[in-house]
């Protein structure tokens, strides 16, 4: 730890060495470039204001401020000011890097959209509602035409529903807000911290509005939603149907969550069956795996107390196609993968009670001979 505050001092020095020389590389922007986000995470926002000025200041020197990366800074610059409790100055660099991202780059992609809506945010924060609201329509309108669903137009539109809320418009606060919401909840789920996160400011306009019924409805999902959570419900992909290849591979990372969730829980936890049943209909139909299930293994297929082990191995097996890139395991990989399934089954057993061929694996584990026994699998199943 010393070492480390010796060498941000060290830097320090040098920034003050640097704002007293003409000598201006592209080196020294970078450097003060690490040197500001160092800073950051230390939470010390004003030597990093200073960091980041004397790096534009470079930049500028540089390549002019018609330049991408002398206004990509000049934008980060806005959000250090923003941190260090200085709205109106977080205000000033930002208009100016929306101002000059137009004129020089474009009006009309996510990063000009991402700039004013960031101006917005930070024109709520000193009350100037009305041009917060004017900005982040305009964010709002280019953001919805480049067509993308994501989280970063649920941020768009939390802005715009807070901007609209404060103007007086919270009838129009609430459409911003739900459609917000839904998108989060597509993304992440409604069991996620940013969903359940942000249903406070839903209940903050249903209050502004009167609607108490609605404002008693949502204080009642929050508190069943953490409850649910508690209770180990996640939020899992429903069943496919799997038509395609393709389809599958749009669905890969609805499988990923099945994997892990039926991985790391117990077989009587509430969705087990539901992760189940992904796992089988998408490991059938995927391209990206082709699961070599041998004759030992295929065992587990022939009675209802084993079956749970096949789909775990077949969960490991998926996982570390996925996770490696890989459409069929090596042998290191299948060794992974079985080591995975017996840290499933030890403390599964006592539900379903002990499964011979696993029982026989976690004795040659103990014994170190599991991967001599392993190795003769996937040298037969070749």
């Amino acid at each position: 730890m010393k070492k480390a505050i010796l060498t941000l001092t060290a830097m320090l020095v040098f920034l003050t060495a640097w704002s007293q020389t003409d000598e201006m590389t592209r080196q020294q922007a970078d450097k003060l470039d690490s040197l500001t986000i160092k800073l950051v995470n230390q939470e010390r926002y004003e030597d990093a204001i200073k960091a980041k000025d004397r790096e534009l200041t470079i930049l500028k020197a540089l390549y002019g401020e018609k330049d991408s990366t002398y206004i990509k800074e000049l934008a980060v610059s806005a959000k250090l000011y923003y941190r260090n409790r200085q709205p109106e100055e977080a205000v000033n660099k930002i208009e100016k890097a929306a101002q000059l991202w137009a004129e020089n780059v474009s009006n009309s992609d996510d990063q000009y959209a991402f700039y004013l809506d960031n101006l917005s945010l930070y024109q709520i924060s000193i009350q100037e509602y009305e041009k917060a609201k004017e900005n982040c329509r305009k964010a709002l309108t280019i953001y919805e035409k480049l067509g993308r669903n994501d989280y970063d137009l649920a941020v768009i539109l939390m802005h715009m529903a807070e901007s609209s809320h404060y103007s007086g418009q919270t009838q129009d606060a609430l459409i911003y807000e739900l459609r917000s919401l839904n998108i989060i909840k597509d993304i992440y789920g409604k069991h996620s911290d940013e969903y359940i996160g942000e249903l406070p400011y839903l209940q903050k306009y249903y209050q502004a509005v009167g609607d108490e019924k609605n404002v008693k409805r949502i204080e009642e999902t929050i508190e069943r939603l953490q409850k649910e959570i508690e209770d180990g419900i996640v939020d899992l992909p429903e069943p496919v149907k799997f038509e395609s290849a393709e389809m599958c591979k749009e669905h890969n990372g609805d499988a990923m969550k099945c994997i892990r969730y039926y991985l790391t829980h117990k077989l009587n936890a509430p969705q087990m069956d539901q992760a189940a049943q992904y796992i089988l209909s998408w490991s059938e139909a995927s391209n990206d795996v082709n699961i070599v299930i041998g004759e030992e293994i295929g065992s587990l297929a022939t009675s209802e107390k084993t079956m749970p082990y096949l789909i775990a191995y077949m969960a490991s097996y998926d996982y570390y196609c996925l996770t490696e890139n890989m459409k069929e395991l090596d042998e290191k990989h299948f060794m992974y993968a079985i080591d995975i399934l017996l840290q499933f089954y030890e403390p599964n057993r006592g539900l379903t009670g002990k499964v011979e061929l696993l029982e026989h694996y976690l004795q040659l584990q103990k014994e170190g001979k599991l991967e001599e026994e392993l190795s003769k699998q996937t040298t037969t199943s070749k």
